[in-house]
């Protein structure tokens, strides 16, 4: 006997949590044997969809949205110059470049390529980059290597993107996220309604094979979101509970 499984809808992010929402909506279509209850709940449930489906819409529009993605692409470019601009004075005919470069090169190798990482994280990490550059014993390894005058332009880009982010948190969490979060919590409710009535039909013994067909299609996208949830979570874990590394340069 398979029953739909559960998932903590709380957790999903607005985008998850509508797609999900959108698998049902489809999913359900035509499986009820035609009833007052699941007639009555269905439309109910279609209803607040509609009003999940708009506030989700004016979530996804802001301007700030593009622009914040413009931002973090200018971040990388600068970024991926200084990487490259230290790799290309590891092989200079200048043995004071090389060396410069070495050091520069151990701090970097720290933190990695964090580029594709989260923008939360990547901030997090460019942020600890940029301190540990700023160091008064690697000045005159940034100079060496010409990276004096990029360092204090990626760090400009880092404030620029963090500034915008801020600015679209505060307008979601004032119009457009709160939205879509007063909508979630009229839905969730509805999801588990009809998800424990797919359930009912399966434990009578009564379940369609159309009904059969929906349980495993969407337990396999609820294991995908559950997967990706418990991949977060590790990652969120392992970020807080790491410590950056002393960094040790001649």
């Amino acid at each position: 006997m398979t029953l739909v499984d559960l998932i903590p809808l709380s957790k999903l992010r607005n985008s998850e949590y509508f797609e999900l929402m959108t698998d049902l909506k489809t999913g359900i279509a035509g499986i009820f044997p035609e009833s007052t209850v699941s007639t009555d709940l269905t439309t109910r449930f279609n209803a607040v969809y509609e009003e999940l489906d708009a506030a989700t819409r004016v979530d996804r529009g802001s301007v700030l949205t593009g622009q914040i993605q413009e931002a973090d692409d200018k971040r990388g470019n600068i970024w991926r110059a200084m990487d490259l601009m230290v790799d290309a004075h590891l092989h200079s005919p200048v043995p004071e470049e090389v060396e410069s470069a070495k050091v520069i090169r151990r701090i970097f190798d720290v933190y990695g390529d964090y580029r594709k990482r989260s923008y939360d994280s990547e901030s997090s990490e460019a942020r600890n980059l940029i301190q540990d550059l700023e160091k008064t014993k690697n000045a005159v390894h940034l100079s060496t290597i010409r990276l004096d005058t990029w360092l204090p332009l990626y760090k400009s880009q880092q404030e620029a993107f963090k500034a915008l982010q801020n600015e679209r948190d505060t307008e979601a969490g004032y119009k457009s996220s709160g939205d879509v979060k007063a909508v979630r919590e009229k839905m969730s409710p509805l999801y588990r309604e009809i998800t424990e009535l797919v359930n009912s039909y399966v434990r009578i013994g009564m379940a369609s094979p159309e009904m059969e067909n929906f349980v495993v299609v969407m337990n396999q996208k609820i294991k995908r979101y559950n997967d990706l949830l418990a991949a977060r979570q590790g990652r969120n874990e392992k970020e807080e509970g790491s410590e950056t590394p002393e960094i040790i340069t001649n």
